[in-house]
C-alpha cells in the first residue's frame, strides 16, 4: 500500500496547481495514519478541510483537456451540467484500490452490494480522480489505463458515473445504466472503516 501525508499530498498539489492547503493543525492530527488491512495494491491520501474546489468541475477547469500536457481530462462536455461534478471531495483520509478488483470485472453496479463483507464501499467520482491524479503527480504513471470504476454518484437519466481509461486522450468520466457491464469496468473499491490501529508518517 502506498500512504501519502498531508504534506506530500500539498507537494503534488502543487505539481497540479491545485490550490487547496492543510493547516498546520491538520497536518498533525494526520501525522497518524489508520493501519488498514490490505489485500492488494491500495493507495491512501488525506485531502483537507478547505475542500472547496475539490470537485470534478474544478479540477477540469485547473489540469484542462489538451492531451498533450498531462494529466487532463478528456474533452466531453456531457458532465458539466450535472450535479455530481460539483460536488467536493470529502475531507479526511481516503483508501482506494489502484486497480479494479477482478472478481468485479463485467459485473453490474448492483455488484457493489457484496463489497460490504469485505468492509468495502464505491469510491466517490472526485476521490478517484484525486487518486489517479495524485499517482500521475508522484510517479508519472497513469492507473486505470484500460479499465473504468464504477462510481457512487447518479448522472441523469438514471445512469451511474464511471471514470478511468486514463490514457494519451485524457481522463474519461462516463455514465452508464446500472445494469451496463463490460470488460473494461469494474469497481476500484474503497476501505469504508478506517480501521482500529494508527501509523505514525513522517
Amino acid at each position: 500500500m502506498i500512504c501519502l501525508s498531508a504534506n506530500e499530498v500539498e507537494r503534488r498539489f502543487g505539481l497540479l496547481d491545485i490550490p487547496n492547503r492543510f493547516s498546520e493543525s491538520e497536518k498533525q492530527q494526520l501525522e497518524i495514519a489508520p493501519i488498514v488491512p490490505v489485500t492488494g495494491g491500495m493507495l491512501g491520501f488525506p485531502t483537507p478541510l478547505a475542500r472547496s474546489g475539490l470537485n470534478i468541475l474544478n479540477l477540469r477547469s485547473i489540469l484542462g483537456t489538451d492531451p498533450s500536457k498531462p494529466p487532463s481530462f478528456f474533452d466531453h462536455p456531457w458532465y458539466l451540467a450535472e450535479s455530481f461534478a460539483s460536488e467536493d471531495c470529502d475531507p479526511g483520509w481516503h483508501f482506494l484500490c489502484m486497480e479494479v478488483l477482478s472478481d468485479s470485472i463485467s459485473q453490474p453496479i448492483n455488484y457493489a452490494s457484496s463489497l460490504e463483507k469485505r468492509n468495502l464501499e464505491l469510491p466517490s467520482a472526485a476521490e478517484v480522480v484525486l487518486m489517479l491524479f495524485l499517482h500521475y503527480a508522484g510517479s508519472g504513471g497513469q492507473l486505470l489505463q484500460r479499465k473504468h470504476t464504477w462510481c457512487r454518484e447518479r448522472a441523469s437519466q438514471d445512469r451511474f458515473v464511471t471514470v478511468g481509461a486514463f490514457g494519451r486522450s485524457g481522463l474519461f468520466v462516463s455514465a452508464h445504466p446500472g445494469g451496463y457491464a463490460s470488460r473494461g469496468l469494474g469497481i476500484c473499491a474503497k476501505l469504508k472503516n478506517r480501521g482500529v490501529a494508527s501509523l505514525a508518517i513522517k
